[in-house]
């Protein structure tokens, strides 16, 4: 059998964080009308009822209420997404979207793209490093959007939007202290000052050891300033910075139970990230964007390998990346039914990798270096002739360095059957270009790769019986052709996978009451592997939750989480060759109680795996027991 997974690491490093800054282009809002406008998955902000794509939003509230240890812990809740982790904090978390990849998921943080290319996981994103306390809302857009974020996007966006400054002025400050040493601290304040608005967030963060040998430590620190310049003219500018470390058992090792040794891998790493925007009014009928985004990821990292060190020998790399990007955005408000946006962008990508393989003997080095540029323009209409019909269409031409140009596009129509059902229907295609490390490596490396692709087609339903019930289903098929895989034959990456994905997305919210709010979703993906038979890892088949929000009364709140994650297939190497294994299905309950003393305090208690579960996320990885966190949090005590 053969195995199918850009996840077999010898290297890794984290992620992250970055900016914050309003997202091109405010559809011609101030502030104030900014709040529910979504800025994931179209050139110009819109209404989630102006969008044809399959889109899901975690708000404020959301967050809030279910108290959450990581980020991935809240996106289990998003229909169509697949978490996989390797048992405790130090340990990857990779997140995939229908059935792809990880690596085809584009994550954003307030618009910044994450993905690193010099990572051996093909640019796929860990997100164990980001801070729930620090998020205002996620907005996650399924299906293919390179004709919108050009290549990375195959399978969907995870745009992840931390606080901004509000209306007067207002401090938090957090501590949460849990069992097996958690601690994390963190401070805010954000406020508006005349016709500038500032976000800061300054935050510690120690998961603690819940799995044996899996630890994280993170330091960042955010500042956002917004200025509204004139009525015609306004900045925004971000800067994020921050410092992690993190141990764990080496990916497929065996994990705390079966590895055959207890060395750990070691990771060190700094992210920092800059955003800069100038928006401007030219007329009533047309807005113009100018945008400058950074980012950089440093990280040294030192592994064991995997005992027997036939099969992953000990390795290090001290790895740098930087991307740039330009972009200059025009939307035209044709009519009231008619908007087109164009513009033209400029991306620059430099990575290197400085590494070895230890064979005892002697080091192998494993070094490369490569940059690119990409120049790109696009176009996006959105248009409504009548008001129960909408049509969105994205087009984008990319021209890379060293490859051939890509034309990707999104077609996309909603129609308001009557006003408690709407269908609609979407098509695009996408593209990805190799990573660094696909490219580049000295061992494994091909610069001979072409792009992955992928084509895709979804149709939804919407309906609305009642006032406080909305159902929405969809039914989505994905063709990822030219997917690369490493050979061992000939020990390098080819192109030569080409996958399948179909399947049912389902999702139920029901209040009830005006105190309680209930929801379910359910996710079933059919995933077939052409002209093989490898089996892909970290995929169920099956997964489904249910949440419930019930708002006690003025100063008490509950929230009950529950999540079940089907069967699923995970390799591992411990025995000195790979070996595939089925992981069993689980249920995970979480509970979440608060309790508010006025307006200047609450105290949390979270029960994490309230009933004990005891499960595998890999093979010999398990999951975390019941863990306790317990949390007090001030507001506005500085005024």
């Amino acid at each position: 059998m053969k195995i199918t997974n850009s996840k077999i690491c010898i290297k890794s490093k984290t992620i992250i964080m970055l900016a914050t800054v309003l997202m091109p282009v405010s559809s011609f809002a101030q502030w104030s009308q900014m709040e529910d406008l979504l800025v994931t998955g179209s050139y110009s902000p819109q209404q989630n009822a102006d969008l044809t794509a399959s889109v899901s939003v975690l708000d404020s509230q959301t967050i809030q209420a279910l108290n959450k240890r990581t980020i991935a812990d809240l996106l289990k809740n998003v229909p169509g997404l697949l978490v996989e982790e390797q048992g405790g904090p130090g340990g990857l978390t990779a997140i995939s979207i229908r059935g792809g990849e990880a690596n085809f998921t584009l994550v954003l943080l307030d618009g910044v793209p994450l993905n690193d290319p010099t990572n051996s996981r093909g640019g796929g994103f860990d997100f164990s490093n980001l801070d729930p306390a620090s998020i205002e809302r996620i907005e996650i857009v399924r299906g293919t959007q390179s004709a919108v974020y050009g290549s990375d996007a195959l399978s969907g966006v995870i745009n992840i939007i931390t606080h901004r400054g509000q209306e007067g002025h207002q401090q938090q400050l957090r501590a949460e202290v849990g069992e097996d040493d958690i601690r994390n601290f963190s401070l805010a304040a954000s406020g508006e000052s005349g016709v500038l608005r500032y976000a800061l967030n300054l935050s510690k963060r120690d998961e603690g050891e819940q799995i044996e040998g899996s630890t994280r430590e993170t330091d960042n620190a955010s500042l956002r300033l917004d200025w509204q310049a004139s009525d015609k003219h306004q900045i925004s500018a971000s800067y994020r910075y921050l410092d992690g470390q993190r141990n764990s058992y080496p990916e497929q090792s065996g994990g705390p139970e079966l590895a055959l040794s207890n060395l750990l891998d070691d990771s060190d790493y700094e992210d920092q990230t800059f955003y800069l925007n100038w928006q401007a009014n030219i007329s009533d009928n047309w807005q113009s964007v100018v945008s400058a985004k950074y980012f950089e990821h440093e990280e040294s990292f030192n592994s064991p390998g995997v005992t027997p060190f036939t099969v992953v020998p000990p390795n290090a790399a001290d790895t740098h990346f930087q991307r740039y990007q330009l972009q200059w955005l025009n939307t035209l408000q044709i009519s009231d039914a008619h908007q087109l946006s164009l513009g033209v962008d400029y991306r620059n990508e430099e990575g290197d990798s400085r590494g070895f393989l230890d064979l005892g003997f002697f080091k192998v080095p494993t070094n490369f270096e490569l940059e690119r540029s990409t120049h790109g323009l696009f176009v996006d209409f959105h248009s409504r002739p009548i008001q129960a019909l909408l049509f969105q269409a994205s087009l984008r031409y990319d021209d890379p360095d060293n490859f051939d140009s890509e034309t990707s596009i999104n077609l996309g129509v909603s129609y308001q059957i009557n006003p408690l059902l709407t269908v609609s229907a979407n098509w695009g295609e996408a593209y990805k270009l190799p990573s660094f490390f696909a490219l580049g490596h000295s061992l494994v490396g091909n610069p001979n790769l072409k792009p992955e692709t992928a084509r895709a087609w979804d149709v939804g339903l919407k309906w609305s019986p009642r006032k406080d019930v909305d159902l929405a289903v969809s039914y989505f098929s994905n063709d990822y052709r030219d997917l690369i895989d490493f050979d061992p034959a000939l020990f390098i990456n080819v192109n030569r996978s080409r996958v399948e994905s179909h399947g049912t997305e389902l999702q139920l919210s029901w209040k009830p009451l005006q105190e309680v709010w209930l929801q379910a979703q359910t996710t079933h993906i059919d995933l077939n592997v052409k002209n093989g038979t490898s089996v892909l890892l970290g995929r169920p088949e099956w997964k489904a939750g249910a949440m419930a929000l019930w708002q006690i009364n003025r100063d008490w709140s509950t929230t009950l989480d529950y999540q079940w994650m089907g069967e699923q297939f995970a390799s591992s190497m411990h025995t000195g060759a790979s070996m595939v294994q089925t992981l069993s299905d689980f249920h995970r309950v979480d509970w979440n109680v608060r309790k508010q003393f006025g307006k200047a305090v609450h105290l949390e208690l979270a029960l994490d795996n309230l009933l004990d579960e005891n499960f595998r996320t890999a093979v010999g990885f398990p999951g975390p027991g019941r863990t306790a966190r317990f949390s007090i949090c001030f507001k506005n005590v500085f005024i």
